[in-house]
């Protein structure tokens, strides 16, 4: 299911890694801006994109907003946006999606609730540009202006994201080197989760938490494991 109620460590496949990678062209989506007005994931062709995923819910995406929002101005030439998915920790006060209105609500609260200076652009319900990315939570996309990817990131890093925009500026190489999981300020985790869904979603996330890092870790070596020469 893919609007899940509930997170569980369950809720996503960290060891397997779905979707576009470097050197895919972006699919063709129509999704819909802040006023419910469509619009097609082509027309940000002709200049490099970044892209990244998030929610409302979602702490990973929160504690970025302001370091990502200073690489936009940092970066006046390139375009950003965000692709507003699933919420990633549903709760009492802030539930799953069950209708396209309740998403495009949510998303609107996000740009009352947040400083989010960028463009923010609603997926469909079922999220079909969202599982075509990948399905994690807090995904990254550098995009050519052909509409080539030419970085992705399974978890924003903006640091990372500054380091590529760079290279691109100085026409350099990129490099591919994949972000790794890293948490922000527990004060965000707090208020986020608390906004979703009080001290029960608190609790549960910190419950699920030993069992998250440890999937990581596993993730991480396998993958290094596994890494050519």
């Amino acid at each position: 299911m893919y609007n899940y109620e509930t997170f569980t460590p369950q809720s996503y496949d960290f060891a397997k890694q779905t979707g576009i990678a470097a050197g895919d062209q972006l699919p063709a989506f129509t999704l819909t801006d802040l006023d419910g007005r469509t619009v097609q994931l082509s027309s940000f062709q002709g200049k490099t994109l970044v892209l990244e995923t998030g929610s409302l819910t979602c702490p990973l995406y929160v504690g970025k907003i302001k370091s990502m929002n200073a690489l936009a101005r940092k970066y006046p030439d390139v375009q950003f946006a965000v692709i507003y998915i699933r919420e990633a920790h549903p709760g009492r006060k802030i539930p799953a999606h069950t209708d396209a209105d309740t998403k495009q609500a949510n998303a609107k609260r996000l740009k009352q609730a947040e400083p989010e200076n960028r463009v923010i652009l609603v997926d469909d319900l079922d999220g079909s540009l969202h599982e075509r990315l990948g399905l994690l939570p807090n995904m990254a996309f550098v995009i050519s202006g052909s509409g080539q990817v030419l970085y992705r990131a399974d978890w924003n890093i903006p640091d990372k994201i500054d380091e590529i925009l760079t290279a691109i500026q100085n026409e350099e190489p990129i490099s591919q080197t994949p972000s790794d999981f890293t948490p922000v300020a527990p004060s965000y985790s707090l208020r986020v989760l608390s906004r979703a869904g009080g001290l029960k979603a608190v609790w549960e996330f910190l419950t699920h938490l030993p069992q998250l890092i440890g999937q990581h870790k596993a993730h991480r070596k396998n993958r290094d494991g596994n890494a050519k020469p």
